[in-house]
């Protein structure tokens, strides 16, 4: 009996009218091939859709994930849109993990969930008209391959299989190569200037700790999309988002952390701010292995709560921190990250 594939359909923005954009189009679409992700796609893509199987007995029948992603590539392809299968399967390696002393830990990681993406498209940029005319086109696809054989549960605002999709940087690029990324005018405008700008970071590199996101909204099959007044009153989330970013950079640079350690206190930390959202890095390294990013990992990284038992993001709170006594936490990354620093 084979193991049924579940679809995840993730995050979708606006319900949208369908645009074929692909007709007369000529793509390779062999099925007796195997068409992979690779580093030469992109850089920017669509997410299409995740398939991943369900625990326990399903079916007689159901597809596999490889072989439902392997037809909805076949099938985006015989309409003239480039698709690539990408499997990611977490390893079972250990991870180091900190106590609340800043002590390094190993731990198994037991939580392992092979999944196969099916990602589409190859754009220069986010923005790219194209590409956001093929999103548009395929949120209301309803591929005949996963017509049968698959499980999709319909959910406001994601009423088919595709409704979630999304454009997405190549997965298989580092945040290096990211980085490289032709000059954008936005970002420069947007980072120029900024008090704790990124662009102040002299070294090559730095450890992403905290990030902080814009609006979305998901709209029910029928409703009208919002228009931007609307989407926006009550203050745009990216400039909230600027805010916050902003005011955690000013906490760890100042003295905050009353604790006897004091180890959020005196923190190299940056801002940087790009189309969807804000980060906040610390540290200045010269290359993905410096030493001074495990004293950062101590600080920032995942922590072993004894209490509960299990690996915890790191966090931090100042009592008092608002008017009228609000307190200010701040939860930082579950797993930071290194980026390369941008330059103008």
């Amino acid at each position: 009996m084979r193991r049924m594939a579940s679809l995840i359909a993730i995050c979708a923005l606006f319900a949208v009218q369908a645009l074929p954009v692909f007709a007369g189009s000529r793509i390779e679409a062999d099925p007796s091939k195997e068409y992979r992700l690779t580093h030469h796609r992109g850089p920017w893509m669509i997410m299409v859709a995740t398939m991943h199987s369900l625990d326990g007995e399903t079916p007689e029948g159901g597809k596999t994930p490889d072989e439902a992603a392997h037809e909805l590539v076949i099938e985006l392809r015989q309409l003239g849109l480039p698709a690539y299968v990408h499997e990611y399967e977490p390893g079972n390696e250990r991870v180091a993990t900190y106590d609340r002393l800043g002590r390094e830990e190993s731990r198994k990681n037991l939580h392992r969930r092979r999944s196969v993406s099916v990602i589409a498209g190859n754009y220069p940029d986010v923005e790219n008209k194209i590409a956001q005319d093929t999103l548009k086109w395929l949120k209301k696809l309803n591929p005949k391959c996963l017509q049968e054989g698959v499980i999709y549960e319909p959910t406001p605002g994601r009423p088919g299989p595709l409704a979630g999709a999304f454009l997405t940087p190549n997965p298989l690029l580092s945040q290096e190569e990211l980085a490289q990324r032709e000059r954008d005018p936005l970002l420069i405008s947007l980072n120029g200037g900024e008090r704790y700008s990124l662009y102040e970071n002299k070294g090559k590199y730095t450890l992403v700790i905290a990030r902080f996101y814009g609006k979305s909204v998901n709209v029910k099959a029928g409703e009208q999309v919002p228009d931007i007044e609307s989407f926006f009153k009550g203050g745009n989330d990216l400039d909230n988002a600027a805010e916050a970013a902003q005011e955690l950079a000013v906490v760890l640079r100042g003295k905050y952390d009353v604790s006897a350690n004091g180890y959020f206190n005196n923190v190299e930390a940056y801002v940087w701010h790009d189309r969807h959202e804000s980060i906040v890095t610390v540290g200045s390294f010269s290359s993905p292995q410096d030493p001074n990013i495990k004293r950062y990992m101590a600080i920032f990284g995942p922590r072993l709560d004894p209490q509960i038992g299990s690996v915890q993001p790191a966090h931090f709170a100042v009592p008092n921190f608002r008017r009228g006594g609000e307190h200010g936490m701040w939860l930082f990354e579950p797993q930071p990250e290194v980026m390369a620093v941008p330059r103008k």
